[in-house]
């Protein structure tokens, strides 16, 4: 089934003011999420450029770091497909090797989306090697 539909799937102003509002977003600035790029299956990418800020106790990055750039990336993507707000219902990260440092990208794909619900997952990579997989639900709000 594609559940990317043209009739849904945001694109101009829309797509626009839903690039702002992820990009300008507080806590991802914080972190220093940058928007890295569009997919024709709807998927999108981000990243972050790791420093020292993002390290835990134990000198590498800390897996909520992971976990946050995953989840931005996969409702990012759901909210450009799908053309609706959503929220994180469940989310579970394997976390498939250290980090100490280099360039964290994103990239997430969606499964399947129901009238409600969105099941989407994510992949996690720094430089070529993947780091994280996350697979999430999220309520679609409009």
């Amino acid at each position: 089934m594609d559940i990317v539909k043209s009739s849904t799937a945001l694109s101009g102003e829309a797509l626009d003011q839903l690039h702002r509002s992820y990009m300008n977003a507080p806590f991802n600035r914080l972190l220093g999420i940058e928007f890295g790029e569009y997919h024709d299956d709807g998927g999108v990418t981000l990243q972050l450029a790791l420093d020292e800020r993002h390290q835990n106790g134990a000198g590498v990055v800390h897996g909520g770091v992971m976990l946050t750039l995953a989840d931005a990336a996969v409702s990012y993507g759901i909210a450009r497909s799908i053309g609706s707000r959503c929220t994180t219902v469940e989310i579970k990260i394997n976390y498939l090797r250290p980090v100490t440092g280099g360039v964290l990208t994103a990239r997430s794909h969606l499964v399947r989306a129901g009238r409600r619900l969105v099941v989407a997952r994510g992949e996690v990579h720094c430089e070529s090697k993947q780091v994280a997989e996350v697979l999430s639900t999220f309520a679609l709000l409009d």
